[in-house]
């Protein structure tokens, strides 16, 4: 039985994605608003953003050959409930520094995320890897549309905790849908292959390294759009909340427009021209309407980051595929260590520079991405 084109498993991880989208959207776009309200200083909501993304940063690759070895569907259950087990942490805290434990354990969770790439790929035929993944992440994406504008609505009224209570539900939700899907098999394994068969694979290594520096480009506007709103435009945390949601928004639409567009990189270049679009307009206006147009732009993050898989997980065979979606992983999202503490340091210097910084090096990797990838992979 098959569900929006789907296997029953694919529809399954896709229902699991929906509900984390879910709970991510009621806090994960005021993150650095939920910090200063526990006490915390730019610098200091720099830090943990960059400090606590170490743990999933470091997390794929041993999550990675965990799935391979004792199946993805375990991988993928017990990273879901070590986030569901985060949240309530995060609700609980009453300072800053008691956050950082949480946001470790949350970060860490993402070690399942290698084995969620390899089931869906090992699952879908390659022809239909592009529309498979933009449709997984699409689906996360509806998660996130309402819930940012719940969260800050909810966040305005009572404080965080119980928003992160509300988003530890929706994790538990989604940890239930992944109990019913099916275990694959697991790959023999021949002598002598693992980390160095995958580093073996120059085509990965070549989009692995190039991810490095198109997503440290895409993410250094990404952390502080909320303190530039709240301290410098004057947006309440309500509206924060809807432009969220208006970034999901763009995330699904563009992420299933995209997916189309093309079955090579084309996708991947467009996806950052748009979000190099919403960070121009950021900084140039401040009418709610026309920040709308931004944030909605700026969802072509979430589409890159799928179209990203896509492509690379066309050079990856069946075996050792959760190390090598590891490895791959480890290198899209060193941003996140990279990024925050990076764009806290500017966003001292000058609130606006963050975003300036971000715009010019995306139109950089533009050019590098296409000139590099286009061949190997498009």
């Amino acid at each position: 039985m098959r569900f929006l084109g789907l296997s029953r498993n694919n529809f399954l991880i896709l229902l699991s994605m929906l509900f984390w989208g879910s709970g991510e959207g009621m806090w994960f776009y005021v993150q650095p608003l939920y910090l200063k309200s526990l006490g915390a200083n730019s610098m200091q909501i720099g830090l943990v953003l960059s400090v606590a993304p170490v743990m999933m940063v470091l997390g794929f690759i041993p999550g990675g050959v965990l799935a391979d070895r004792y199946g993805r569907r375990r991988i993928i259950l017990a990273a879901s409930c070590a986030g569901t087990v985060s949240a309530l942490l995060l609700a609980l805290a009453g300072d800053w520094r008691q956050s950082i434990i949480g946001f470790a354990l949350y970060y860490a969770s993402a070690c399942g995320v290698p084995a969620i790439h390899a089931y869906i790929a090992h699952s879908t035929e390659q022809k239909d890897l592009n529309r498979v993944f933009s449709l997984v992440y699409a689906a996360f994406s509806v998660g996130l549309i309402l819930f940012p504008t719940v969260g800050g609505w909810i966040a305005n009224l009572t404080g965080f905790a119980p928003v992160l209570v509300i988003a530890a539900a929706f994790y538990a939700l989604s940890t239930l849908a992944v109990f019913f899907v099916e275990e694959q098999p697991i790959e023999r394994r021949l002598p002598g292959s693992g980390l160095g068969d995958v580093l073996s694979n120059r085509r990965l290594l070549v989009f692995a390294s190039v991810g490095i520096f198109v997503f440290l480009a895409l993410q250094l506007g990404q952390p502080f759009a909320p303190n530039y709103l709240q301290e410098v435009v004057g947006v309440e945390i309500f509206w924060i909340g809807f432009l969220g949601s208006a970034h999901a928004l763009g995330a699904m639409v563009l992420g299933v427009w995209l997916g189309r567009l093309s079955e090579g990189v084309a996708g991947f270049v467009v996806g950052q021209g748009l979000v190099l679009a919403s960070l121009l307009i950021l900084v140039n206006f401040q009418a709610i309407p026309v920040l709308l147009v931004s944030f909605f732009l700026r969802g072509a993050f979430n589409a890159c980051k799928a179209l990203a898989l896509a492509q690379a997980g066309k050079t990856i065979g069946e075996t050792n595929s959760g190390l090598a979606y590891g490895v791959l992983n480890t290198a899209l999202n060193l941003s996140w260590v990279l990024a925050p503490y990076t764009a806290a340091w500017l966003y001292t210097a000058r609130p606006d520079l963050p975003f300036l910084s971000s715009a010019a090096m995306i139109a950089v990797m533009m050019v590098v991405s296409w000139a590099l990838l286009k061949e190997r992979t498009g």
